[in-house]
């Protein structure tokens, strides 16, 4: 069971540094919704797809290894956590503080990259309005003065040549 366990920390870590990535990359999304750089913007995203597959390989690996140690413990596997696999072999033992440790950090990682994406989420939302305002504001100038006119222009009679208030459709009875 010991390597087994060894296999989760290691995934761990590596699932760690992919969230420590993906958290580096928001604020680099963040600065390039700020400065409107939509090429930066747009390569962010491209690498961020890139982090959210490896982090979903991962969480498959993390899955099949807690599969694994729930087979070799006895534990349930629905309801296995780092706790209870760290009663189950020794809190003292050197893997135990680890796993723990390696929980704690990745619990920070998660309400970092939480936070940065919901600050990136409303700064987005403040530029929709921003745009949907001066979009506004453009097409009411353009057409400020201009009132619709669906009647037929003077001097166009109709198609039978008589008189101008008398559309091709109008007769009298």
């Amino acid at each position: 069971m010991a390597g087994i366990i060894f296999n989760l920390s290691d995934v761990l870590t590596d699932q760690i540094e992919c969230y420590e990535g993906l958290y580096t990359l928001s604020t680099y999304k963040k600065t390039a919704i700020v400065n409107k750089d939509l090429d930066l913007l747009k390569e962010v995203t491209a690498r961020e797809e890139e982090f959210l597959g490896r982090i979903n390989i991962l969480n498959q690996q993390r899955e099949s290894i807690l599969k694994d140690i729930a087979l070799v413990s006895a534990l349930d596997y629905k309801t296995i956590t780092i706790t209870t696999l760290v009663k189950k072999i020794g809190e003292s033992k050197d893997i135990s503080i680890k796993l723990l440790a390696q929980r704690d950090e990745l619990h920070q990682v998660l309400d970092k990259v939480k936070a940065q994406n919901n600050q990136n989420k409303q700064l987005l939302a403040q530029s929709m309005e921003f745009v949907e305002y001066n979009l506004n504001a453009i097409t009411s100038t353009q057409f400020e003065g201009m009132t619709p006119n669906y009647s037929k222009p003077k001097g166009f009679g109709n198609s039978y040549g008589g008189d101008d208030s008398i559309s091709l459709f109008d007769f009298k009875q």
